[in-house]
């Protein structure tokens, strides 16, 4: 004999399940899901080492000579590939160390010519390329900076292959490889740093304190450590200590140190000191505005997104079906409760 109680029950407790089967559902549709693990870059396909020393290259000369080196290219894996050689200046990246610029040639890097461009090996093969680097006759200082840099042809190929009239934008993996390279000519070698400016400056990223700093002297600084602290008043509103990589004289670099938070109009005061490896130290005693122009072009830079405020990792709307599922199972729930106490009666 079937009782109604246990229909009532059985039918409630499947209900249950399935608006809360559905409101489940619903939120794992909505919530991002964490994105496949990348595939793991390949290798290097190639190496670019000296020839005729084991760390950098390094060429000695003077104004109006022609000096001569050569590096040794070597397939690293079992097919033939093409390696693209260039010529390249030396500037200094925005942390300092290098950044190696195959665009212009204006610099030193003007002053070098290589046997060939295009180096094609078969599989684990090595060749060496020659190259002269030409100083002009009106050269001075004691130490001049370049670099020769390697790309897989096939990189190259495969990074221009994805471009087209599509309105979208991806991102190509290319191994390049740089081999410094240093000429020294006949003269003292100093080193010396100099603050320029400092000024608040506007990113999409946000605000920052940028310093001006200018390398001098006759040979690099290997490394610098900043530093400072920015107050209005009596507050401090900045704090920052960090470290700089090589510096190269004769460039200068625009070193960006991100603000927290979002300053306000006003002028700051900045102090602090940069110490240079091997040269003296620059005090930091420095004033700066950020104007109304700037506080107006930070707005305009870093609008607020909508819904920042109320959104999380799921959309409002999830939540309200979550909360109504909650609500739907806790009814049927009483129910089932209400129904388990009245008194059995038979079905025919």
């Amino acid at each position: 004999m079937t009782h109604l109680r246990r229909r009532a029950g059985t039918s409630a407790v499947l209900a249950g399940l399935t608006i809360a089967a559905f409101a489940a559902a619903s939120a794992s549709a909505a919530t991002p899901t964490a994105p496949a693990p990348a595939p793991k870059p390949a290798g290097p396909t190639f190496s670019v080492t000296p020839v005729g020393s084991s760390g950098a290259l390094l060429l000695h000369g003077t104004p109006g000579r022609v000096l001569h080196g050569a590096v040794r290219v070597h397939n690293t894996t079992g097919h033939t590939i093409t390696v693209v050689l260039r010529r390249a200046d030396v500037r200094n990246a925005s942390n300092g160390n290098a950044d190696y610029d195959t665009s212009s040639g204006s610099g030193t890097g003007g002053w070098l010519r290589l046997a060939t461009t295009d180096v094609r090996l078969a599989p684990r093969a090595s060749r060496d390329v020659a190259f002269t680097a030409t100083v002009p006759t009106t050269a001075t200082g004691a130490s001049h900076y370049a670099g020769i840099v390697a790309v897989d042809a096939k990189d190259l190929a495969s990074a221009a292959g994805k471009g087209g009239k599509k309105r979208s934008f991806s991102f190509n993996r290319v191994t390049r490889q740089a081999l410094p390279l240093t000429i020294r000519l006949p003269g003292p070698l100093t080193r010396s740093l100099a603050l320029r400016s400092a000024a608040i400056n506007v990113q999409p990223v946000g605000a920052g304190l940028i310093l001006n700093l200018l390398p001098g002297g006759t040979e690099l600084i290997q490394s610098a450590t900043i530093r400072l602290r920015v107050t209005r008043g009596s507050t401090v509103v900045l704090r920052s200590t960090a470290g700089l990589g090589q510096l190269f004289p004769g460039e200068p670099l625009a070193y960006r140190i991100p603000w927290r938070g979002k300053p306000t109009k006003g002028s700051y005061q900045v102090s602090g000191v940069i110490t240079p490896r091997g040269a003296a130290p620059i005090s930091i005693n420095q004033q700066v505005t950020f104007t109304p122009a700037k506080a107006a072009a930070l707005k305009q830079a870093t609008p607020a997104l909508p819904g920042t405020a109320a959104s999380s990792s799921m959309p409002m709307w999830v939540w309200i079906a979550l909360a109504a599922g909650a609500a739907g199972l806790l009814a049927l729930l009483i129910t089932v409760w209400k129904l388990a106490r009245r008194p059995l009666r038979p079905v025919a």
